[in-house]
């Protein structure tokens, strides 16, 4: 009986602390992942680059998200207004609405990306991964994965 006890309150430690950690970020008790977040995304056999450079810099009022992505492969890049939504207080799911600058050369297009992300807490950094696909002017985009850790701001 102590046993189980035990056991019941180190579960409750163990899968509730860190979530708790994560709804309290702003004064109304749920997360705010306004702000900037660094990563990458990764694209399926058959696209341009395995790994591309990503950024995104977002405000969130309520659940609704706004703001921009910078995607990067050597010196191509694109960079496009992104909306989005948290569902369930830790599932992202962002779409990219509007091209705002471009730096592709011909026949390569600019794919709009939709995600769906989980966040989540690693090593004290908040984390958003999961992933994406797409679409350009020109059909289907190769899929892939996408993992974004949040920076600190900065004075």
């Amino acid at each position: 009986m102590i046993r189980k006890i035990f056991y019941s309150i180190i579960i409750t430690l163990f899968f509730c602390f860190p979530f708790q950690h994560l709804t309290a970020q702003n004064e109304g008790g749920k997360l705010d992942i306004s702000g900037q977040w660094l990563g990458e995304i990764t694209q399926e056999e058959g696209g341009y680059s395995s790994k591309y450079e990503f950024e995104l810099y977002i405000s969130q009022t309520g659940n609704k998200i706004k703001g921009r992505t910078y995607s990067r492969v050597e010196d191509l890049y694109t960079v496009l207004d992104v909306k989005g939504e948290i569902k369930s207080g830790k599932i992202v799911f962002l779409e990219e609405t509007n091209i705002v600058d471009v730096h592709l050369p011909d026949g390569l297009y600019a794919c709009y990306k939709k995600a769906q992300l989980v966040i989540s807490l690693k090593d004290g950094k908040l984390q958003m991964e999961g992933f994406w696909r797409g679409d350009t002017e020109d059909g289907a985009c190769i899929p892939g994965k996408v993992l974004l850790f949040k920076e600190k701001p900065r004075a």
